[in-house]
C-alpha cells in the first residue's frame, strides 16, 4: 500500500462542496505544490486547508463549517493547517487562479 497524498481526496471533497471545475483544478495544483514544503499535517488536513484557501479566493466562498462537514476535518484543525500553509500561499496557489494582490486579501491566520 502506497503513501496517502492530499491530492487523493481533492476531487471528492470539492465535489461534495459543489466547487466549479476551475476551482477544483486550482485546488489540485495547490495541493501538489504544497507537498514541496515540510508541512507536518495529515494529507486530509492539508486538502481541507487548501480548499478553504481556494474558496476564499473565489466568488463562491465556502464557510469553514461546510468545508469541515465535507472533509470530516475539524474546523480548528483546518485553521491550524491554514496557519501552516499561509506563509507558502504565494508559492502553492497557481498564478493563473489568483494574482499576488488577491493573495494579500486573504485573512492572516
Amino acid at each position: 500500500m502506497g503513501a496517502i497524498h492530499a491530492g487523493d481526496f481533492m476531487r471528492r471533497f470539492c465535489s461534495n462542496l459543489g466547487m466549479n471545475n476551475q476551482a477544483v483544478k486550482a485546488a489540485q495544483e495547490a495541493v501538489q505544490k504544497s507537498e514541496e514544503f515540510d508541512i507536518r499535517r495529515s494529507p486530509i488536513s492539508i486538502a481541507a486547508a487548501v480548499i478553504y484557501i481556494i474558496t476564499q479566493l473565489s466568488d463562491d466562498k465556502k464557510p469553514l463549517k461546510d468545508i469541515s462537514v465535507a472533509t470530516g476535518v475539524a474546523e480548528g484543525t483546518i485553521r491550524n493547517s491554514y496557519k501552516d500553509l499561509y506563509p507558502h500561499v504565494s508559492k502553492i496557489i497557481p498564478n493563473w487562479y489568483a494574482k499576488e494582490e488577491d493573495l494579500k486579501n486573504l485573512c492572516s491566520p
